[in-house]
């Protein structure tokens, strides 16, 4: 790790190593490539045995220029032509500054928890991004302030090195922060439910896991749809929480009609049913969508997968767990959360699987979510995404939303610690510090008959699990 230390320069691009970094032969005299975040310079290498080993010089007429606390400490990459500090790493919380001073203490916790604080974590509102002057006002976390203090320090900085957005953005303070980490960034796109829809359905493999879909702006397209499917929904193309949602179902002539606050009516005619005519004819966009409900006990499940890139930057799997509703309720978010299950322990309660059954449901729904994941990483730059899917009585799986603002908060504890540090260890990556791999060592005195029993008996324990 390394600290920095402001000194007395003349010239700022100058830059003073120890001396240990010449013996060393990480680096030679004259000029090299100085990297903080999105920001670079060639500067002149200066060797100073006033220096200790963790610790490089840099011009205090830089501060104007750069904003590197001195009260930090960070990784380095080093070449004997470059060096790469940080990472620094901006988490965009909040739209406005007010939201955000209220969360403060909620988004300290859940740094002190869950992440190892690698370098210099930053955290501001949308409105703190000022793209005129290319200058973000925020603050940075200061690990070693005193525990019941707040952590979070004001300051104003300019070059991130990855952006994990929790918002969506205006155009143009996205795309300056895209521009500016070269696309480290995200997610960089906040798609609606008809994007999805969009982005998802030209894939013939995924198009058999998504309800058919269609936008409606009249009774008559909702009356075609329940011509084809017993059950539909009527969903705002924009929203979240459940809000706006009904459910529609046929019985021969009878139209039952459930809203999201519970409240039922049955109708014949949906010409007669006022609040279905104003959502529809509204100026709020909607969609209608293929009904595909699965009951527990008279209630809605659902469940819940934690998609995320890694900190090798590959999507995984952070978890899954089941949602079930209240009773009468169509939604099954938190609002209207009765209780909730593992997602192992309801595919073996609900469903009567066994443990292999279970172990093979859990892979399935895995590979279509990751490929889900991909084909909406064509359309930008995600990392943290939870799917909302259900599992119908013949085991089929159908993905029913993809939330990039309503990830939180984690039902299971015990996924918590995974969910919520993933992230950071993502933006860590992209920001130019992956962790290190740990070489795998061979065992000595293995003959290779023992080696190949041993991966028969590994074959042998996977089968039988």
């Amino acid at each position: 790790m390394l600290k920095i230390k402001y000194i007395r320069i003349k010239k700022n691009g100058d830059i003073h190593l120890p001396v240990s970094f010449r013996s060393e032969g990480k680096i030679s005299s004259g000029m090299i490539d100085f990297h903080f975040g999105s920001w670079s310079r060639k500067m002149t290498v200066r060797f100073d045995k006033d220096l200790s080993d963790d610790t490089i010089g840099l011009s205090e007429n830089l501060k104007n220029e750069l904003f590197i606390p001195d009260d930090l400490s960070y990784e380095f990459r080093i070449t004997k032509k470059t060096l790469q500090v940080g990472p620094m790493i901006l988490w965009i919380a909040a739209n406005t500054n007010e939201r955000l001073s209220k969360r403060l203490n909620k988004l300290q916790k859940r740094i002190e928890e869950y992440v190892q604080v690698r370098g210099m974590i930053c955290i501001c509102a949308e409105e703190g991004i000022n793209t005129k002057k290319q200058k973000i006002e925020g603050y940075y976390f200061q690990p070693q302030m005193p525990n019941g203090d707040s952590k979070w320090k004001k300051a104003t900085f300019s070059s991130p090195g990855a952006v994990y957005k929790r918002v969506p953005l205006a155009k143009t303070a996205n795309e300056h922060l895209y521009k500016l980490t070269k696309g480290s960034i995200f997610n960089s796109y906040f798609f609606n439910k008809w994007e999805m829809w969009e982005w998802l359905s030209p894939d013939s493999t995924l198009k058999k896991y998504i309800p058919y879909t269609k936008k409606v702006n009249s009774i008559e397209q909702v009356k075609e749809m329940l011509g084809t499917y017993s059950s539909v929904y009527l969903k705002p193309i924009k929203g979240s929480e459940g809000r706006g949602i009904m459910q529609l179902e046929r019985d021969r002539s009878i139209i039952h009609i459930t809203n999201d606050k519970k409240n039922k009516t049955s109708v014949t005619n949906l010409e007669d049913h006022s609040i279905l005519q104003k959502r529809i004819n509204g100026s709020k966009p909607y969609l209608v969508q293929q009904g595909v409900p699965t009951k527990h006990q008279s209630r809605n499940i659902d469940f819940r997968i934690y998609m995320q890139k890694n900190k090798f930057k590959h999507w995984k799997s952070s978890g899954i767990t089941a949602r079930i509703s209240n009773p009468g309720s169509i939604i099954t978010n938190i609002r209207n959360l009765d209780y909730w299950l593992t997602g192992r322990k309801a595919f073996r309660r609900i469903f009567k699987l066994g443990r292999i059954g279970a172990s093979s449901l859990e892979k399935q729904i895995i590979d279509i979510c990751t490929r889900a994941c991909k084909t909406i990483d064509k359309k930008g730059s995600y990392g943290d995404i939870a799917i909302d899917f259900v599992v119908d009585k013949n085991l089929h799986v159908w993905i029913l939303e993809m939330n990039l603002r309503q990830v939180y908060p984690v039902e299971d504890p015990k996924l918590a610690p995974k969910v919520k540090s993933t992230p950071f260890l993502y933006a860590m990556s992209i920001a130019g510090f992956p962790p290190k791999r740990k070489k795998r060592r061979r065992k000595k005195g293995k003959s290779k008959g023992s080696h190949i029993s041993r991966s028969r008996m590994s074959e042998k324990v996977e089968k039988t699990f």
